[in-house]
């Protein structure tokens, strides 16, 4: 039977080994010995638990939970614009790439696509009844963006976006709660989204005014777009709560 087995045979059962208490009365390393093992036995349980008390909780995907502002800024990057003349009751189909951004996007956090879409009523009316007619009535124009097996479709006004975003844009410029650090950039990384094909697909139904007495004139719409990539660079700094005061 070794050394450390008796020792702690010794001290753990209060067995009565009198060879053993001999030598802890009389031989030095036997002394040593008991000294290291009653050290450990009373540091290491103390130190884990002062460690498990100040260690801060932490969510599955890692870091503190807790309360973070979250601030962020949007740029955008042209990778194609034109005109097409769009035939009411048609749907044209515009393709454009992420090629065109060329360097410009080069460690951008892509976080979705817009088509700007820019158009004005060309309706024409004649006869004699259209003072008195009712007035032009704008066309309806929409957007449907795709990408990725992603899509967005949107009526526009002239001058109007349809976007298409994958990433969570509410939390900008607010204060999330409950969530860590890691968990608010995955709702903010692109994830490597954006790169390559974007499909624009523009809509257009007439609407005519006119009446008795007045012809009116209106086969579709010219369209102009512009497609953006949208880049995303944000901070999220965590918030310090202050404690409550106790009520009096």
């Amino acid at each position: 039977m070794n050394l450390e087995y008796n020792i702690l045979l010794g001290l753990t059962t209060g067995g009565v080994i009198l060879p053993f208490i001999d030598d802890i009365m009389t031989d030095r390393n036997t002394q040593i010995h008991v000294a290291a093992i009653a050290f450990f036995l009373i540091v290491f349980p103390a130190y884990f638990a002062f460690a498990a008390s100040n260690t801060e909780p932490y969510t599955i995907s890692g870091g503190p939970v807790g309360d973070y502002s979250v601030t962020g800024t949007y740029s955008y990057h042209q990778i194609g614009d034109g005109s097409q003349y769009v035939n009411d009751g048609d749907t044209v189909n515009v393709m454009v790439n992420s090629d065109a951004a060329g360097d410009e996007i080069d460690g951008k956090n892509i976080v979705g696509v817009r088509a700007t879409l820019t158009f004005t009523d060309d309706e024409s009316q004649n006869g004699l009844g259209c003072a008195a007619a009712q007035p032009e009535q704008d066309d309806d124009v929409s957007g449907k963006m795709m990408h990725s097996g992603l899509e967005e479709t949107s009526p526009t006004l002239s001058g109007e976006s349809v976007t298409l975003e994958w990433h969570n844009s509410s939390i900008i410029g607010t204060t999330v709660s409950n969530m860590s650090e890691s968990d608010i950039m995955m709702m903010l990384d692109g994830m490597g989204i954006g790169l390559g094909e974007h499909s624009l697909d523009i809509s257009v139904s007439v609407n005519t005014g006119g009446g008795l007495g007045c012809q009116t004139t209106d086969d579709g719409e010219e369209v102009a777009y512009t497609i953006e990539l949208i880049s995303l660079e944000y901070d999220i700094d965590m918030v310090e709560v202050e404690p409550e005061e106790p009520a009096e």
